[in-house]
């Protein structure tokens, strides 16, 4: 038996042309990585030329790698939905940008990995996350749920229309424990059918999401791009903060922004802070 084992390992998998397609293949993934990170490193080279006219217009700073990260980035990792079995690199922050608007301290941050599906090919996923610093308010998200189907406009079914709402449910804050209770937040008719909001504190809750607060976010929701439309809001740590799994595209973002300060500026409870002072 062994003396069979040795032949084959002698005859085939030594054998020059296996050893040949052997280093071949090493150098077809070691080439293919590199022009990945090389590939991406040229994008966001890109990127951050592009937002650095944008910062320099607000009295701001563009972050590369090595500065860039995210402020809450320990209360919610980026990418943290992503499939757990696919083969990815690390989380890598790419670039911050830092401004103040108006009274409010603001950071944008644009995060990646490079992500093989198995099956769908090696990518890179963007994530950017925009964190305003704010006076601590107890943990709450708020999301206008999508009542009506992006491809087609129609009604969603009552099922569909459930799991809607259900979804910010079931993402609680980090900072929520799972044992402390996350209620509904009693919300004004008529916002009470066009918003869904959980806390652990509704009655407090309540008074800082008020008819004026909601009634700006309904205002300005056309002219919001597409990806913001149904935005979801979560407070918690000092900071208020949104995600979106896509790149930052300066001539979308200031809208964004705005629409979230006068969110906050409607708020009893919100009082800018600088990110670096105490909760």
């Amino acid at each position: 038996m062994m003396d069979h084992l040795l032949k084959f390992w002698h005859g085939y998998v030594l054998a020059p042309y296996v050893l040949t397609w052997i280093a071949c293949a090493i150098v077809f993934l070691v080439v293919r990585r590199w022009l990945h990170f090389r590939g991406h490193a040229k994008r966001r080279d890109a990127q951050i030329a592009a937002l650095t006219p944008l910062a320099q217009r607000l009295g701001g700073k563009v972050l590369g790698p090595g500065e860039a990260g995210m402020w809450t980035a320990e209360l919610c990792k980026p990418f943290v939905n992503e499939f757990s079995i696919a083969f990815r690199s690390k989380r890598q922050f790419d670039l911050s940008l830092d401004f103040q608007r108006g009274q409010w301290h603001v950071r944008v941050t644009e995060a990646s990995i490079r992500y093989d599906s198995r099956g769908f090919g090696v990518r890179w996923l963007q994530e950017h996350r925009i964190e305003i610093a704010t006076a601590r308010l107890a943990p709450l998200k708020v999301r206008r749920p999508n009542k009506y189907s992006i491809n087609n406009g129609q009604p969603l079914s009552p099922g569909q229309l459930e799991s809607e709402w259900k979804s910010i449910v079931e993402h609680k804050p980090a900072t929520v424990q799972s044992d402390a209770e996350w209620l509904p937040v009693p919300l004004s008719p008529p916002m009470d059918k066009e918003f869904s909001a959980y806390g652990n504190d509704p009655a407090t809750a309540a008074r800082e999401l008020n008819f004026d607060a909601l009634h700006w976010l309904i205002d300005q929701q056309e002219s919001l791009p597409l990806w913001a439309k149904r935005m979801t809001l979560t407070f918690e740590s000092g900071f208020v903060y949104l995600i979106a799994y896509d790149h930052i595209y300066p001539d979308d973002l200031m809208g964004v922004v705005d629409t979230i300060c006068g969110l906050l500026d409607r708020m009893p409870g919100a009082r800018p802070r600088h990110p670096a002072a105490a909760v």
